[in-house]
Formats: structure tokens, C-alpha cells, sequence
């Protein structure tokens, strides 16, 4: 009896992680698709006091540690609690929340979508598959 009960909550707490990342998957995946632009809050915005990022879509993709990240440029953020424009990749489980707005790529954030990404920041190479783009 505890054996399954165990195994029950094992399998719980496995499937979790999985089931919060795929929460903003549709949506960040439509705009990667489709040259979209979304709101997202993300980790600690809001007790920073940050309006809610923009951020043009480029890429959906599973790191190395199966993690779900999005990919794209930040054309307002909060970073120590500066407003700034950057290429920029988020960890699925560290978005609060996803909005998609009405916006068109700049040409910055374009330019850098033409590029494609390697999946690397600098020499760390951490994305094992692209999901969509």
C-alpha cells in the first residue's frame, strides 16, 4: 500500500513540471509562428515594481535539461530595475504570465530573427531542440 501511494505521488510530482511549462506553449508558439509580440511577466516583475515585458517572439525550443525556453528580443524589460532593449531567452517555469498584444517586429528585433540562434549565449550551448519558429 505505501509502495503505490508513494509511486502515485512520485508520478505527481513528475508530470508537474511538464504540465506548467506547456501552460504558455500555445500561445508563445503562435507568435513565434506568426512575427507576434507578447506581454510577458516574468520571475520577480512584479515585486520589482516592472511593467510587464514586451517581447517579439522568435523561437520556442527544450534546453539540455528539458527545460521549455522562449527566445526573442525585449523591446521593454526590467533588469535591476532598468528599462532596456536586448536578445533575450526565458525559462518557461519562471514566466507568471503571457499576453499576446499587437506589435510588428523592429527592425533590430528582425534583423536578429534573420540570424537564426545556435542555441548558445556566448560558449554555453544549453538547447537540445527547436519546438517552433
Amino acid at each position: 500500500m505505501k509502495l503505490r501511494y508513494i509511486t502515485l505521488i512520485m508520478s505527481v510530482v513528475i508530470t508537474l513540471p511538464a504540465q506548467a511549462q506547456s501552460e504558455f506553449e500555445g500561445a508563445l508558439c503562435a507568435a513565434a509562428k506568426t512575427g507576434g509580440v507578447v506581454e510577458l511577466v516574468y520571475d520577480q516583475d512584479v515585486s520589482k515594481g516592472c511593467l510587464p515585458r514586451i517581447l517579439d517572439v522568435h523561437q520556442v525550443a527544450i534546453g539540455n535539461n528539458g527545460q521549455l525556453y522562449v527566445h526573442g528580443w525585449q523591446s521593454r524589460g526590467c533588469t535591476k530595475g532598468r528599462d532596456f532593449a536586448a536578445k533575450r531567452i526565458f525559462r518557461f517555469d519562471k514566466i507568471k504570465s503571457v499576453n499576446v498584444v499587437e506589435g510588428v517586429f523592429g527592425e533590430k528585433s528582425q534583423s536578429v530573427k534573420d540570424e537564426g540562434w545556435d542555441g548558445c549565449l556566448g560558449s554555453n550551448c544549453f538547447i537540445k531542440e527547436n519546438i517552433c519558429e
